[in-house]
């Protein structure tokens, strides 16, 4: 499944698709195996994978159905973190805390309105949750990419129908970017910090014009 994932995510197009999907049945047929009750680590890393797979389809397909997989990679993210707590499995709770925020954002943006709003605001509460571990100190890297997830689910608040504030949603979204340049070395990750300097860009610029 991961492997499909990844070379589905690499191709792209219809192509891609097809392989995210084949991702999704194989993290599914291994679920009939890694069960909860009997293999119940393995069962949370695939569910998490699950999720990984479902929200990389979700984001292809658009509309009402691509919406539903987003809703269901929540969910697998949600099952996951009943075997992968904070107090167990710190790092992997962190890891499916960090995804969740990535579905809900998604989810969030693509329903819109006030269901939409309380999606976002969920998806802000997991990233600042992951936060808890993922700390600038003990792991850079993935810290930085859940500050930069933190900073696109404040965008996507402003952006939001129902946000009375905008300015300030952005104004909160700024600074969880530019902290996560921090974390991103140019030289050893450049696509990372490239993204990020270009949602900081992207951020202020609608700040300029909110």
């Amino acid at each position: 499944a991961n492997a499909l994932q990844a070379q589905g995510a690499r191709l792209g197009g219809a192509e891609g698709a097809a392989l995210v999907g084949e991702a999704v049945t194989a993290c599914r047929a291994a679920l009939r195996v890694r069960t909860e009750a009997a293999h119940p680590v393995d069962w949370a890393a695939t569910q998490n994978n699950l999720a990984l797979a479902l929200h990389a389809q979700g984001e292809r397909l658009g509309g009402a159905e691509g919406a539903v997989l987003l809703g269901e990679a929540v969910a697998a993210c949600r099952a996951a973190s009943r075997v992968r707590t904070e107090a167990a499995h710190p790092v992997g709770w962190a890891m499916t805390q960090n995804n969740l925020a990535n579905a809900l954002q998604a989810q969030g943006a693509r329903l819109g309105g006030a269901e939409g709003a309380a999606l976002l605001g969920e998806a802000v509460t997991a990233s600042r949750a992951a936060l808890r571990v993922r700390t600038e100190a003990t792991h850079p890297v993935d810290w930085a990419a859940t500050m930069v997830n933190l900073g696109l689910a404040h965008e996507a608040l402003a952006e939001n129908e129902t946000c009375v504030d905008p300015e300030a949603a952005l104004a909160d979204a700024a600074p969880c970017v530019e902290a996560a340049l921090r974390g991103f070395d140019a030289g050893h990750q450049p696509f990372d910090h490239a993204r990020a300097a270009a949602l900081l860009a992207r951020i202020r610029g609608r700040f300029d014009g909110a």
